[in-house]
């Protein structure tokens, strides 16, 4: 029965550390018709022990770690970019880059996303590492 549970327990663990891109992550055949957008976590300890879902249009596309960030490309137009719930719609253009960041909250979600501006976004990049 001990054994059981703590191989229950490890089996969880590892689930919840699963990270990185899914079988949905966008690609565009042109990235120059395209809006460069980078999803940065941010590396506070609460909720370090999980990954974080990283959603496009309601479809998980990468899984994130504390610490971490994953960069795409998108077609002009309207997305929603966010954690599943909750999220951001953003009318997306040609050549621009957008950063969001992923932080801890006190919400009934646990998690907020939103939208920085490039500087910070590209401070919070050097503080954090890609996800492959």
């Amino acid at each position: 029965m001990k054994k059981n549970l703590i191989l229950t327990i490890l089996v969880l663990l590892l689930l919840s550390c699963a990270h990185g891109k899914t079988d949905d992550f966008p690609t565009v055949a042109d990235t120059a018709d395209a809006a460069h957008v980078y999803v940065i976590r941010d590396n506070n300890f609460m909720g370090w022990g999980f990954s974080l879902k990283v959603a496009l249009n309601e479809s998980i596309i990468a899984r994130l770690r504390s610490g971490e960030y994953v960069s795409f490309y998108v077609k002009p137009g309207f997305h929603s970019v966010g954690i599943t719930k909750p999220s951001l719609t953003v009318p997306f253009a040609k050549g621009q880059k957008y950063y969001f960041l992923l932080g801890a909250d006190y919400s009934q979600f646990g998690f907020e996303i939103q939208r920085i501006d490039n500087e910070k976004g590209k401070r919070w990049l050097t503080k954090t590492k890609p996800v492959n």
